[in-house]
């Protein structure tokens, strides 16, 4: 599916916050999961998550860019679980045929990579009890990892790993994050051709809704990875990023990017392992860091590949099985 990308939008000022109404907690729980993974990760991802809910107040929507096999029929007595497969969609694009045909008074974004801790469903009914229109939660590293997995994790996930407390964040990760309806619906021409959280999160800001991080949404990251295909996702990734973020930039932004990206392959691994040893998980950085360094410097190549040449082919191929939340997105006001 090859919809046209949103454009980066323009930075203005921000009005005052915006608050929402707080639902009530006889509210319908809205669950869209973008399954690009595999349908065993997929099977997990339900297993955590369907004990959680009702048919009363709530539904599942799963969107899938593969064949989901015998699945639907396994949770056939989940009658609020609806199943859709649409071949060759990237995760924005499953995203929003999910909130398209969501009808619920929240609507909260999962992946199949990751498994809901057992009061996820209940602490997001309770966020949504406050005046923020826009929640995201915590990620979660568990078990045993690889120094591969947990470089990943770091370097993808690390701003939302525990301890945490309660506040208004900069940005939320795009697979564990929730919007009261009414919200969504300002921006829907937005995101017809694709969710792209960043650039959606973004516009919301512009319109005076602020972010909000609140730790007790938990959900465990579910994945294992290979360090070539890493290396190679990372690269084209970061020139997605940069192609999408300067696509109607003028060409002195454009020589400012290129020129400014010369520094991230130092920059990037600076604020990581600083936030790491904030959040006191040295002894997972220690192991991780030479991951870290050829992660980071494939992000960084690719991104000043992007600004110098735009989208490459490739990159774009890319995106159909690669998650949009990624660290660089974090970054963009520097």
């Amino acid at each position: 599916m090859n919809g046209p990308k949103p454009s980066p939008l323009p930075r203005t000022k921000r009005p005052q916050h915006r608050e929402t109404g707080r639902v009530s907690k006889k509210m319908k729980l809205s669950v869209v999961i973008a399954a690009w993974n595999s349908p065993s990760l997929l099977n997990e991802c339900l297993v955590s998550l369907l004990p959680q809910l009702s048919a009363v107040d709530s539904e599942v929507i799963v969107v899938s860019n593969f064949p989901t096999s015998d699945i639907p029929n396994r949770f056939a007595s989940f009658s609020f679980v609806t199943f859709r497969d649409i071949a060759d969609a990237t995760v924005p694009e499953l995203r929003t045929q999910g909130i398209e045909n969501a009808s619920g008074d929240v609507i909260a974004l999962l992946e199949d990579h990751c498994r809901v801790d057992q009061a996820w469903a209940s602490q997001i009914r309770k966020a949504h009890e406050l005046p923020y229109a826009i929640i995201g939660g915590s990620v979660e590293n568990p078990g045993r990892q690889t120094p591969l997995n947990w470089a990943i994790y770091l370097y993808d996930y690390g701003s939302y790993m525990l301890p945490d407390v309660p506040h208004v964040a900069a940005a939320l990760t795009g697979f564990n994050v929730s919007y009261k309806r009414t919200v969504l619906a300002e921006v829907r021409d937005e995101y017809r051709s694709g969710f792209y959280e960043t650039f959606i999160n973004e516009e919301l800001q512009r319109r005076g809704y602020k972010l909000f991080l609140m730790p007790s949404v938990i959900v465990h990251h579910n994945k294992t990875y290979a360090l070539r295909n890493s290396i190679v996702e990372s690269y084209h990734h970061g020139r997605l990023f940069a192609a999408l973020r300067t696509s109607t930039a003028p060409l002195t932004e454009r020589l400012y990017r290129i020129a400014t990206s010369l520094f991230l392959p130092l920059l990037l691994p600076i604020r990581v392992v600083l936030r790491t040893i904030r959040k006191n998980r040295v002894k997972e950085l220690i192991t991780a860091v030479p991951y870290l360094l050829l992660l980071m410097s494939a992000w960084s190549y690719g991104e000043f590949c992007g600004y110098l040449c735009r989208e490459g082919a490739q990159s774009h191929r890319c995106s159909a099985r690669i998650c949009y939340c990624h660290p660089r997105c974090l970054f963009h006001c520097s």
